[in-house]
């Protein structure tokens, strides 16, 4: 009886076991390819990650984690292009004609200064209205990310 008992237990939690495995990876969600790490921060970069940044600085392409990540990558440099993940189709927008949301109550894993980004103002509009937060152009996300960045480094 005991023998029964116990073989029934080792199912049940081999069962569970591979159920829960099964229930992580769909909650996991899939960030396609690994691009690099963020040069800053070191926060591990991602082809589908929302809050991705790519820079084009002569013959060389940087990712960042974020728009704040992305201004330390380019200090000083002659950057050709920053272009950024629009939150809505996941395709990659040039960043200076993008409208970002901050603030909002879903926060982006580990980004340093949470931003979504947006082609359409309409639809960085369409989120705060769901979501919360506030949307800024380019000139005043750079604006937020050189304060932040001020502030942190204060401390």
């Amino acid at each position: 009886m005991l023998r029964k008992i116990s073989i029934i237990t080792l199912l049940i939690l081999i069962s569970l076991n591979l159920y829960s495995q099964r229930a992580s990876e769909l909650l996991k969600p899939d960030l396609g390819k690994k691009l690099g790490i963020c040069g800053v921060c070191g926060m591990e970069v991602f082809e589908k990650m929302i809050t991705r940044v790519e820079i084009s600085v002569d013959d060389s392409i940087y990712h960042a984690c974020g728009i704040g990540c992305a201004l330390a990558i380019t200090e000083g440099k002659d950057v050709k292009s920053v272009k950024v993940i629009d939150f809505k189709t996941l395709k990659l927008i040039d960043a200076k004609g993008s409208y970002f949301v901050v603030g909002s109550v879903i926060s982006p894993v580990r980004a340093m200064l949470p931003e979504f980004s947006f082609a359409k103002k309409s639809d960085a509009d369409d989120f705060v209205k769901l979501y919360g937060g506030r949307v800024l152009d380019y000139n005043g996300m750079v604006e937020l990310a050189r304060k932040v960045k001020k502030e942190r480094t204060e401390k």
